[in-house]
């Protein structure tokens, strides 16, 4: 079935990318930089990312969503849902800030790392792949593809290990990804590219950051 094959092509594809994100979390010698953000497991991950984009000929660039065009009839709405959903985040969070001193490295690694491997792989490849799949000439925030990249994104987010190697479920950051996801890739099918994700998934993380060394 062809179907299962690509399904299964992409389940080890996402399972070998995200492993290559916390290798160099869990064995140190593994990473190339010194520091408190894990830079070297983003880079392992987008550099993973960007060979199976070249080498999977089943589907090209444009349909993973990596291009800078944009559906013009939808970019002005794009940038409303953008701001109105900023607006929103940063009220809720007003209630989770906890105080932290400025530093360089979190600001810079806020700015560019996180969008750049996340978009790529959920509203990118996965979402791309599941969309081709899936497709039924809708895009409804409903839409399996967009649901299924969404919820993989915010279990992500949303489940730990703690030392003794328990699962830890965490409610809020997993409604909180778990709504931006479904955005973003609603944003991302109907604007044919991952950019505007991609900036705004970016810029959201540093504004969040900024409330909290005030």
């Amino acid at each position: 079935n062809k179907t299962l094959k690509i399904l299964t092509v992409l389940f080890l594809f996402f399972l070998l990318n995200r492993i290559l994100v916390y290798l160099p979390i869990k064995f140190n010698e593994l990473s190339f930089f010194k520091t408190n953000w894990n830079w070297t497991g983003k880079i392992f991950a987008v550099l993973i990312s960007i060979i199976f984009i070249v080498i999977y000929k089943k589907f090209n660039s444009v349909d993973f969503f990596i291009r800078f065009k944009q559906d013009k009839k939808f970019f002005k709405t794009g940038i409303i849902v953008i701001s109105v959903f900023f607006i929103i985040k940063v009220i809720l969070n007003l209630f989770f800030i906890k105080h932290e001193e400025w530093n360089l490295e979190t600001f810079l690694f806020q700015l560019t790392m996180p969008g750049i491997d996340e978009e790529i792989l959920y509203r990118g490849i996965l979402l791309g792949i599941l969309y081709k799949l899936l497709y039924n000439k809708t895009k409804s925030v409903l839409h399996p593809a967009i649901i299924t990249t969404s919820l993989l994104f915010a279990l992500e987010h949303s489940l730990f290990f703690d030392d003794s190697y328990g699962l830890i479920f965490k409610s809020f950051p997993f409604f909180n990804t778990f709504i931006s996801g479904i955005i973003w890739a609603w944003i991302t099918i109907n604007s044919r590219s991952i950019l505007l994700g991609l900036i705004s998934h970016n810029l959201g993380n540093v504004m969040l950051f900024l409330m909290h060394m005030i």
